[in-house]
């Protein structure tokens, strides 16, 4: 019971995540038909310990006012679907599909690529608490108990493996916030508000350009 919950509360705090990292359809989208990537690198959700506990869905179109149909060429790769007056694709495991987009007169080809989860980190410190990098080998979530760190301020800092570099600091957020906050790497971060607490560090492959987001969770 206590293990449902507890995920309950890690799903709940990772899609206020991924509200706050979503890409929003501007306004002009609702008239403008426009094709936005012919190809692209969208990533496993199998990054998360619940793979449905977050949105990676990736923009492939604006299609305002047009009638559209749209395919995945393999479902069990990415699937799309018509959302806000745009196109989305979802992955769903490592692999390569052909996004087909028809028109009433044109038909355009995406070609999308779903990378597998790649561990980036090399350490992890969290106060006077060093994770090694092997804890994030299978998902991008590390436990910690809320108890222990409630309303201290900790220097947070990950460390990455060669080739990996981190985009922008860290960010922190309770279910409740509605928005995430922003610290540099290695600053300190007061865990407060609750067990749900949650670090966020946006990790980059220099040479692929695949991203990684890895997760401190205070349950």
């Amino acid at each position: 019971m206590k293990m449902k919950k507890s995920l309950k509360k890690i799903i709940t705090v990772v899609l206020t995540f991924a509200m706050m990292f979503a890409m929003t359809v501007p306004a002009y989208a609702k008239e403008v038909f426009k094709i936005l990537k012919t190809n692209a690198t969208i990533y496993s959700s199998k990054t998360m310990e619940n793979r449905r506990c977050y949105n990676p869905d990736e923009l492939i179109a604006y299609i305002g006012k047009r009638k559209v149909v749209v395919e995945s060429s393999n479902t069990k790769v990415a699937t799309v679907k018509i959302k806000d007056n745009a196109i989305w694709a979802t992955p769903q495991k490592a692999g390569t599909t052909t996004i087909t987009v028809k028109t009433e007169r044109e038909t355009y080809k995406c070609t999308f690529t779903v990378y597998k989860y790649v561990n980036p980190v090399s350490s992890a410190k969290v106060g006077k608490l060093t994770i090694k990098g092997t804890a994030f080998k299978k998902n991008a979530i590390y436990n910690l108990r809320y108890s222990k760190y409630k309303n201290k301020s900790i220097a947070f800092k990950f460390n990455l493996k060669k080739g990996w570099k981190l985009r922008g600091g860290i960010s922190y957020a309770r279910s409740n916030w509605g928005v995430a906050k922003m610290s540099p790497n290695g600053s300190k971060i007061k865990v407060a508000g609750g067990s749900g607490f949650l670090a966020v560090a946006l990790a980059e492959n220099i040479k692929t350009g695949q991203r990684e987001r890895i997760h401190i969770y205070f349950k």
